[in-house]
């Protein structure tokens, strides 16, 4: 008999409509929203952090089979606190999926996540687990995170690392169970990423209109890359994911009250960061809090040149050729396990003349390899589903 589902962790985008949960019934919004005032617009990235982590929970909650319930980790966390409620989530499921990211890093302490897993009675998959830093971790992993993995080690749990390097912390942990698969955003819409690894080497540099992400706010890298790369006669397009929450980005309503309009995902009001008098044209900025959205949006681009990995994933899932720039060991981490095309940040920083650099490494990409190893990957991830009985 095929095992019941619980989904929880890292939502999709569909989570934001979620008005209200009762047990284990969700009950949603039919009413959209439209954050356009100044105090909504960041409130709605809050909620999320980073648009970028939308992807996730849509990726996994795809990947596994259809029967498979979603429960907002909010509702666990307050029928937890409640001191109610856990019985009937221990006796309708079987198993549960916690989807996730950096999971392990110095900057979180993941107490919430240990209290509500402690008290669910089943296996748990740990979706997508990775690390920040694993110098950061050696010598000072946050309590609560210590408290995650102490509970984790009290039963057989499952661990699907977004890397090799996540998979190594793991096993010198103690646990077993441990595979590397990559993050589940990678393998929805696979056909769609296929393509875009097959047009990537034909991209002209120079004319193709570009999506650009990176950290405004923090670092002029992504106004560099826009300088050098787009074309003349065209506005350079940079997409938000977290920004105005954790750097030097900031708006102010236009003259209308607003900030954002929702129907373009276009920032409409007074932006200010860093830099801007560096651009040669200044950016049009969009936020994007429905993925659907922002896919369609991407569809009608050329090319994605990305400092953000999630940023750059949704670009390949609207089968928009994409080469990304690591510039972390997060990143390298996902980069170097699924193969991506990818060009450092220390390598493109330092080239004398950034669209060469950049138009010499596409044309010299193998794109039948590049689809090749995505599929051996994607292979990989959801042979490992169906080996634990959650995949379709």
């Amino acid at each position: 008999m095929r095992p019941r589902i619980l989904v929880t962790g890292i939502p999709g985008h569909y989570s934001r409509l979620a008005n209200g949960a009762d047990g284990f019934a969700v009950s949603y919004s039919e009413r959209q929203k439209q954050p356009e005032t100044k105090d909504e617009f960041l409130q709605e990235l809050r909620n999320i952090s980073n648009t970028g982590n939308y992807l996730i929970g849509e990726g996994a909650l795809r990947a596994l089979a259809p029967h498979a319930k979603q429960v907002p980790f909010w509702h666990l966390y307050n029928c937890s606190r409640n001191g109610d409620g856990f019985e009937q989530f221990n006796s309708n499921f079987d198993i549960c999926v916690f989807t996730c990211a950096n999971l392990l890093r110095k900057g979180l302490s993941a107490d919430a996540e240990a209290e509500v897993l402690s008290k669910l009675k089943m296996p748990i998959v740990m979706l997508g687990i990775g690390q920040q830093n694993r110098k950061d971790l050696e010598n000072a992993l946050p309590e609560g995170t210590k408290q995650l993995l102490s509970v984790l080690k009290d039963r057989e749990h499952y661990f699907l690392t977004r890397g090799l390097e996540t998979a190594g912390f793991l096993k010198d942990q103690g646990f077993s169970n441990v595979r590397p698969t990559g993050c589940p955003s990678v393998y929805f819409m696979p056909d769609n990423m296929r393509r875009s690894l097959r047009k990537l080497p034909g991209v002209q540099i120079g004319k193709a209109r570009t999506i650009f992400s990176g950290y405004l706010g923090a670092n002029h890298d992504a106004i560099v890359d826009a300088n050098a790369l787009e074309p003349q006669d065209s506005v350079p397009q940079y997409v938000v994911q977290d920004e105005f929450l954790h750097f030097d980005m900031k708006v102010e309503p236009n003259a209308e009250g607003r900030v954002y309009d929702s129907a373009s995902g276009k920032t409409i009001g007074d932006l200010a960061y860093p830099g801007t008098d560096r651009l040669k044209k200044p950016f049009d900025v969009r936020t994007f809090f429905d993925t659907n959205q922002w896919r369609a949006w991407a569809s009608s681009m050329d090319f994605n040149f990305g400092r953000r990995f999630h940023g750059s994933i949704i670009a390949m899932q609207a089968a928009v050729p994409s080469l990304m720039v690591a510039v972390d060991d997060r990143m390298r981490e996902m980069l170097g396990f699924t193969g991506l095309p990818a060009v450092d940040a220390a390598d493109i920083d330092k080239a004398e003349n950034r669209a060469e650099f950049v138009a010499d490494h596409l044309a010299g990409l193998n794109a039948s390899e590049l689809v090749d190893r995505y599929s051996d990957r994607e292979r990989n991830f959801r042979s490992a589903l169906r080996e634990i009985g959650i995949g379709q």
